[in-house]
């Protein structure tokens, strides 16, 4: 659970960031621009590698309580040891084999087990009828940790601009700042996707599988009513929602008017009368 609440934390601090990009490139309340992403900066120089680190553990725990999906991630049909990294390739699971693969010797064990000789289990271990498909976690496993190197990239190259005063005026960090602004997004549906499917055909791992779950009084037309409702409304409510804030943003931070009765020469003159004044006229 704490990588999912870190992966939040990531994706948001990441629009943040995009938004006083693009508020700092048009000229428009610089100051509060320049430390959205000054603070966003300080926030994701410790949360993206806590999260490399975090996902590390939660690879150990698959390991060890769901072992076929994580030979599905690593597209792995046969138990190898030491085990390469599969960098890519074409899962076939009529075939149980992964298709013109691209692979690291020896560094599947080093970085799945801790140990140069740990050994993965291939999925032809488990039954055909216990086999998660390999497709959808494999690739959506690898679109996520490569969305993690762009950010970690966009983090590092940020601070070394920040340390050597030039991050204000590089317009081609700031335009990457708002092109990677929607890659949490992506990130997080990815790794949905890569444990949901991968623990397929179980519910509860090992214990209900997917088919048992479903209520017998269910028929696949109120399934397809379901889905359908949950289509429209989220067809509604995302556009909406999307249009609401890039209309905040194109508005961008409203300056607050100083009125000379609330303060006089620096200093309120009646503190708690000013103030409620100050918000009756908000």
């Amino acid at each position: 659970m704490s990588h999912n609440v870190t992966a939040f934390y990531i994706t948001t601090t990441f629009v943040v960031m995009g938004v006083g990009a693009w508020l700092l490139r048009r000229a428009r309340a610089t100051d509060d621009a320049r430390m959205m992403i000054r603070m966003a900066l300080d926030l994701l120089i410790i949360l993206v590698p806590l999260q490399m680190f975090l996902g590390d553990q939660h690879g150990l725990n698959t390991l060890e309580h769901q072992p076929a999906k994580l030979a599905a991630i690593e597209g792995r049909y046969d138990t190898a040891q030491p085990t390469p990294l599969t960098l890519f390739g074409i899962p076939d699971d009529a075939a149980a084999t992964m298709r013109y693969p691209i692979e690291i010797p020896d560094l599947g064990s080093l970085i799945l087990t801790h140990s140069w000789n740990g050994v993965i289990k291939g999925l032809k271990e488990w039954p055909a009828d216990q086999r998660p498909p390999v497709g959808p976690p494999f690739f959506a496993f690898r679109l996520m940790v490569g969305i993690a190197f762009i950010m970690l990239f966009v983090v590092v190259v940020g601070q070394i601009l920040r340390l050597r005063g030039q991050l204000w005026d590089s317009v081609w960090f700031l335009r990457l700042c708002q092109w990677v602004a929607p890659l949490g997004f992506i990130a997080v549906v990815a790794g949905w996707t890569t444990t949901e499917v991968g623990r397929q055909p179980w519910t509860v791992y090992g214990l209900l599988r997917t088919a048992d779950s479903v209520s017998p009084s269910l028929t696949g037309a109120d399934v397809v009513l379901s889905l359908a409702c949950y289509v429209v409304v989220y067809l509604i409510m995302f556009p909406t929602g999307i249009a609401f804030m890039l209309g905040l943003v194109r508005r961008g931070p409203e300056e607050q008017e100083v009125k000379p009765e609330i303060v006089e020469s620096g200093l309120p003159n009646r503190p708690f009368e000013n103030a409620a004044r100050a918000a009756s006229d908000a």
